[in-house]
């Protein structure tokens, strides 16, 4: 029950144990109540006892999912989530329970050699139908290493073309930086209900929507004269920007509706004639380059892997798996990445009671501290502590 609300609850782990005692209270049990040191040697059992031997991967064809996180401390964690070729055909999202954990490993960098070993090291390449990622460079170089196919991620693709079209545009800029500039006055004063929402500096173009729906949003309540006059003053602005609102705004919902049916159904013939029909009633001339962009990608990946009748194209599920991880961490970012990270593999259980019974028979405190020293090395937060010792 502890592991499972860490992993299907997002319970911190001190938490748990305040859960047992407000159950024992409330109905009157007698549940022995875990330490959050416990609880956590028991999520980083079931982490390892996720892991499978390479012969465990010779029995089917296999869909390899991979990325590498944002910079934790001084590293990186590689993560290679391998998913069973006939679950490309389920027509849902994957899950975690989908999915099979193949390399989670920390490194300053990594280079796309290093990864190819890694994988050659869990699974026989010959295994492998096709790999998904984003566009980063070591991982396409990787895929070339392994001779296989790398299916583009849909939604870093999308966000791709939208930067193509817009990046550099006058009226583009000017919206965005007007927005800015507003929310930097108006965030603390009595006007603080109309600020836009934050601009992110990060995958700047993977969170557009929300922009120009608050725009969109601001045009309509200026037309139905909902706004006061002082309110008003502080954002008529965006009038001059209506045909960019408007226009954008309902090609970002199309895009939007466009990703959800791909990371649901996967990529086909029919889901492509699908998505091209959804952007049939845009007009303006951006929201055109925008599909002939889309049309273009839909028609490189089906060709890259004309055997398959559909094909997986998104890595959300490993990037929803570094969020898990994120979630932990965030309190102390300082300590970079340690063997917390096998709360990742950890999501991959199918939480039955044999499962969970034989990871923790089977898995050792010393097998934690073997997997640690191989796949983490050094934590920062160890060469820290080593280095302030010397001061005395």
């Amino acid at each position: 029950m502890a592991i499972m609300l860490i992993n299907n609850s997002g319970v911190s782990f001190r938490s748990v144990s305040k859960i047992f005692i407000t159950m024992n209270l409330s109905f009157n049990l007698s549940l022995r109540v875990p330490s959050h040191a416990t609880v956590l040697n028991w999520v980083k059992k079931q982490g390892i006892a996720n892991f499978r031997d390479k012969a465990f991967f010779d029995n089917e064809k296999w869909i390899l999912i991979v990325d590498e996180s944002i910079q934790f401390g001084n590293k990186k964690l590689l993560a290679v989530l391998a998913v069973p070729a006939s679950k490309q055909n389920l027509d849902r999202a994957l899950t975690y329970k989908d999915l099979v954990p193949l390399v989670l490993k920390a490194s300053e960098s990594w280079k796309a050699n290093e990864i190819e070993s890694e994988i050659r090291s869990c699974i026989d390449p010959k295994q492998v139908a096709y790999v998904v990622s984003d566009n980063g460079g070591n991982l396409m170089n990787c895929c070339t290493l392994l001779e296989k196919k790398h299916i583009e991620d849909v939604g870093h693709k999308l966000s791709w073309i939208i930067k193509e079209v817009f990046e550099g545009q006058d009226e583009f800029e000017a919206y965005t930086k007007e927005l800015s500039g507003l929310r930097a006055k108006l965030s603390m004063s009595k006007y603080a209900h109309i600020v836009p929402p934050n601009q992110r500096i990060m995958s700047r173009f993977m969170n557009l929507p929300p922009l120009f729906h608050w725009g969109n949003r601001i045009l309509k309540l200026l037309d139905k004269k909902l706004l006061s006059e002082q309110e008003i003053e502080k954002v008529e602005f965006v009038i001059q920007y209506r045909d960019l609102i408007t226009q954008t705004n309902q090609l970002l919902r199309t895009i939007n509706k466009i990703q959800k049916t791909l990371k649901n159904k996967g990529l086909s013939k029919v889901t492509a004639s699908q998505c091209l029909s959804q952007l049939d009633d845009i007009k303006d001339e951006r929201g055109r380059k925008v599909m002939a962009m889309i049309q273009t990608y839909f028609e490189n990946t089906l060709q890259k892997m004309p055997d398959q009748e559909t094909i997986i194209c998104s890595s959300d599920i490993i990037e929803s798996c570094f969020g898990k991880y994120k979630s932990i961490v965030k309190a102390n970012k300082t300590v970079g990445i340690t063997d917390l990270c096998l709360c990742i593999p950890s999501l991959m259980s199918t939480s039955s009671q044999s499962q969970t019974k034989q990871a923790m028979t089977k898995i050792k405190t010393k097998h934690i501290k073997d997997w640690k020293d191989k796949n983490i090395g050094e934590t920062l937060y160890a060469k820290r502590n080593s280095l302030f010792k010397k001061a005395g």
